[in-house]
């Protein structure tokens, strides 16, 4: 992975953050506005995106590496669980705000963040793989993550609807597209050239409108008040550099693809992602860590990002 173009990459996203911080500070775009745009993004340009990269690569990877990419997502995902317990205790953390780093040690922005950045750095090829951390994230939200903000809210876990609900979440516009997406590419289908026409151009879209919305997000929220935090500090530097490149190392004993290895990387390199405030504030929860932990993340992220390539 070169230095030079994840750089470069991360140079254009504080660009495009900035335009979206000036645009919402000038009323261009306001809160209605962001909502509706998360919403095109989450249902519509993200999907194209990795639809049309993933049917219009070249030679298809082979069966092999299809499962080392699934693989090396489950162990990813793993080992921020893992991480997401012991973290919290070794910094101290109140057992009331022990949820909150959780969230922000196991969900990454991959839908605003991961996908166009590694769709930019890593070209097209990598999307495959970004499919199935995507997805281990669509069901881990759904399952353990909403189980412990639940928790965190004082509600009850013993309805038997359950169940049904988490699937009725898990089926979205998202991961039914990169499900069906990847049964087409297993197949070795294609879909007919005025529909990946169509998808093609919705999915360019995806990074502009994603870097808008962050930064109207950094508009709303004191970026002073957030690195005073000591602890919430050291715990994303940790997170963002250490954690990826420990990783890293892991995989590089078991995988010998880089082109795995890499997006595995990138997919633990990217700040916390805003589904679990979304969740959080739904329940009723201040969250007042997840949102500050959102904030850190993603301005550290414009440095630490391109720390951790240097060790792929």
């Amino acid at each position: 992975m070169s230095i030079t173009v994840v750089a470069e990459q991360m140079i254009m996203i504080v660009l495009l953050i900035a335009l979206g911080f000036y645009s919402y500070r000038k009323s261009i775009i306001n809160d209605e506005v962001t909502k509706g745009i998360s919403a095109l993004i989450i249902n519509f340009t993200n999907p194209c995106l990795m639809v049309h990269s993933m049917l219009s690569s070249g030679e298809r990877v082979s069966g092999r590496l299809l499962l080392l990419g699934m693989l090396s997502a489950v162990a990813a995902n793993a080992f921020l669980m893992i991480m997401a317990e012991i973290l919290p205790r070794l910094l101290k953390v109140e057992k009331a705000e022990r949820y909150g780093y959780w969230m922000l040690c196991v969900f990454g922005n991959i839908g605003f963040i991961g996908i166009p950045l590694t769709n930019a750095v890593l070209g097209p090829d990598s999307l495959v793989y970004v499919c199935f951390h995507n997805l281990i994230f669509s069901l881990l939200i759904y399952t353990v993550g909403m189980s412990k903000i639940r928790t965190a809210a004082g509600i009850d876990e013993g309805s038997g609807n359950t169940v049904l609900i988490t699937l009725r979440r898990f089926i979205n516009t998202g991961t039914v597209s990169v499900i069906a997406a990847l049964i087409l590419y297993v197949a070795g289908a294609s879909l007919p050239g005025i529909i990946m026409s169509t998808i093609d151009y919705a999915g360019r879209s995806t990074t502009f409108l994603s870097m808008m919305i962050l930064g109207a997000a950094v508009a709303r929220m004191s970026v002073k008040q957030v690195v005073t935090d000591v602890r919430l500090m050291i715990f994303s530097l940790i997170r963002l550099i250490a954690i990826p490149v420990l990783l890293v190392v892991l995989l590089k004993l078991f995988i010998n693809d880089n082109m795995i290895i890499c997006t595995a990387a990138l997919m633990l390199a990217v700040p916390a992602g805003n589904m679990p405030l979304i969740l959080a504030t739904q329940h009723g929860l201040k969250a007042r860590t997840i949102s500050d932990g959102i904030v850190l993340s993603t301005v550290l992220s414009v440095i630490t990002i391109p720390i951790v390539t240097l060790f792929v």
